[in-house]
């Protein structure tokens, strides 16, 4: 009997270190660090800065030729008290991140235009930064109403080559999506 409680003393002791540096470690993936609706004319803009890290795996296999494609999403709700949200508008956003071997430039390709740059810090940057992107109109708003935003970017696991999909699926290094980040934004 004496013997067991030493255990579990011992167990005790050893989860708590395991949880102590597990969680010390940096995680890779995709976190929201600010967005903004801008008025303009006659729309709103969204304004977002990401935190991306992206994996040691993750970066070999982008070297290596495979395009990594990632999905911004934006969805603005009517909250209601007593009933379900609203939902006003939606959007998304598919942003390329790819390397090309012959010149060594990474790429971003983002819906009307094209961006190279000689480093993955630099493409990873520019990855992070969403500007001036027109998700909503004002005659889609009125006036008196309370509003919630949110937002989210996550790798498109979809878009990687079959081989990938699987153990992407099962893979933490693989895993990058942010949390729903949500805000009542002032229109």
């Amino acid at each position: 009997m004496h013997y067991w409680k030493k255990c579990d003393w011992l167990v005790q002791c050893l989860l708590c270190l395991f949880l102590c540096c597990a969680g010390s470690v940096q995680a890779d993936g995709i976190e929201v660090k600010t967005a903004e609706l801008v008025a303009t004319g006659d729309a709103y803009q969204l304004n977002v800065d990401f935190g991306v890290d992206v994996s040691a795996e993750v970066e070999e296999a982008l070297n290596r030729g495979v395009p990594l494609n990632f999905l911004i999403e934006f969805q603005l709700v009517a909250t209601r008290r007593y009933w379900f949200d609203d939902e006003i508008t939606s959007a998304s956003q598919r942003v390329r991140l790819s390397y090309h071997a012959l010149s060594r430039q990474y790429l971003i390709n983002l819906p009307n235009h094209q961006k190279s740059f000689s480093t993955l810090n630099e493409a990873v940057e520019e990855l992070s930064r969403v500007r001036d992107w027109i998700v909503l109109e004002k005659s889609q708003i009125a006036k008196g109403e309370n509003y919630q935003a949110m937002l989210r970017m996550r790798l498109d696991h979809t878009r990687l080559p079959k081989a990938l999909q699987v153990e992407a699926l099962g893979s933490e290094k693989w895993n990058l999506v942010s949390e729903r980040y949500r805000w009542t934004p002032a229109l």
